[in-house]
């Protein structure tokens, strides 16, 4: 059967990790901000039943915050990233599961060659515990006959305290959990397709299942075929396809705002430098670069300006160098003085299989040259990838010792994936 594993609250349990006195205590964690311009990016059982939910706004519920001595902690991206490839580490190394894959950075699926309901709990049984004393995180589990059932089966696990956080969703059970999922849950389900299905009639994953493929695809397409073969027990989706991003933006909402253009720009080149690490791992190219800049809207006794700007580039590439320099232009373009910047990203966009790549007929296709750095890429992707994060990067990037005398909450790019 098909396994997923999402680990319980993540980027807070994460944090506990290293605060274990906070246990049992509400516990958020948010971007870091100035004058409270920062938002709630996840949050424990704790803090939630006081009333807050992901993606308040700070400043909106600081009285919250602090009448139930609530902890707000800045977000750290690279160690929750750390803490998740540690649980992949640790899940490969029991050989228990196969084609296991890491989905997002708390999410993972994977197989396991036993369809048996009570072998398969004492297997997830065994994957939860070693996961929790090897990295102190909590993760609920499902299984089922597809990837969309298995996260189904997860979603069970999460709200229903009685599976105490693993659920097998056999072909049984299948008709009952379906009739009690609400068909805006279901893994694949949008908010565009939920309120299409909602004008339709259709308010559980059973209704939508229970329907006709020829019905399914009129309306819907092949991908929402993909999902309700899954929904009725037909493996449909591949992950590794399901998974590749049609652009890839790394954002930041600054720790404490800045004016200057060289500092905006180190902070870019970074974001653009990650991004484009993270497309050569799902083999695309970019074909666009955009650039966005943003005042903090808070703050209306400052002067406001947003701005954004697409470059297309003469071909598609995966090549860092290639990449600052377009954002290197556009900041050029964008930027203006006397303004005191809060947000910043950086998008590539119309992504494409790096198979097949379309040179520009009218530039200079030095193909040798596309080689060299195709080489120089996978080379720098191998150090940083044995040695750690921008063990190798560019000189516009800054050094560590550069670093170090920026405010907490630089250097820790958002990413958003579409």
């Amino acid at each position: 059967m098909y396994i997923h594993l999402d680990c319980n609250n993540f980027f807070v349990s994460c944090e506990l990790v290293s605060r274990p006195e906070l246990k049992g205590t509400p516990v958020v964690v948010a971007n870091n901000n100035d004058n409270n311009g920062g938002i709630i990016l996840a949050l424990n059982q704790e803090a939630k039943a006081v009333g807050l939910k992901r993606g308040n706004p700070i400043f909106q519920v600081t009285k919250i915050i602090e009448q139930n001595k609530v902890t707000v902690i800045d977000v750290h991206h690279q160690l929750y990233r750390d803490i998740s490839h540690h649980i992949m580490d640790e899940v490969r190394e029991t050989e228990m599961v196969l084609d296991f894959v890491q989905y997002s950075v708390d999410e993972f699926f994977g197989m396991m060659p036993d369809d048996d309901p009570v072998r398969l709990r004492e297997y997830l049984q065994r994957l939860k515990d070693l996961i929790l004393r090897k990295t102190d995180i909590p993760v609920s589990c499902g299984a089922g006959l597809s990837y969309t059932l298995a996260k189904t089966a997860t979603w069970f696990a999460k709200h229903y305290p009685a599976y105490q956080g693993i659920c097998i969703m056999s072909g049984e059970q299948r008709e009952k959990a379906l009739s009690m999922l609400d068909i805006k849950d279901v893994w694949g389900i949008g908010r565009r397709s939920f309120k299409r299905l909602a004008e339709l009639g259709i308010q559980t994953a059973l209704d939508f299942a229970n329907r006709k493929e020829a019905w399914v695809k009129r309306l819907f397409g092949v991908n929402g075929v993909r999902t309700w073969k899954e929904l009725n027990g037909v493996p449909a989706i591949t992950i590794a396809s399901h998974d590749r991003q049609k652009s890839i933006m790394y954002s930041r909402t600054f720790a404490h705002m800045t004016s200057s253009k060289e500092v905006l720009m180190r902070e870019l080149s970074n974001y653009a430098s990650s991004a484009a690490r993270r497309m050569r791992e799902q083999q695309s190219l970019c074909q666009t670069v955009t650039l966005f800049l943003a005042t903090n809207r808070h703050r209306q006794d400052l002067a406001q300006y947003s701005a954004d700007e697409t470059l297309r580039l003469s071909a598609a590439t995966d090549d860092s160098t290639l990449i600052i320099k377009a954002v290197e232009k556009l900041l050029e373009s964008l930027f203006r003085e006397n303004y005191q910047y809060k947000q910043a990203g950086v998008i590539l966009g119309q992504l494409q299989s790096n198979k097949s790549v379309q040179l520009d007929l009218f530039a200079i296709n030095d193909l040798d040259e596309k080689e060299r750095h195709k080489r120089l890429m996978q080379a720098i992707d191998g150090i940083n990838k044995r040695f750690g994060k921008n063990h190798i990067h560019f000189a516009i990037q800054g050094s560590e010792a550069d670093f170090s005398d920026q405010p907490a909450g630089f250097m820790r790019p958002k990413k958003v994936e579409s």
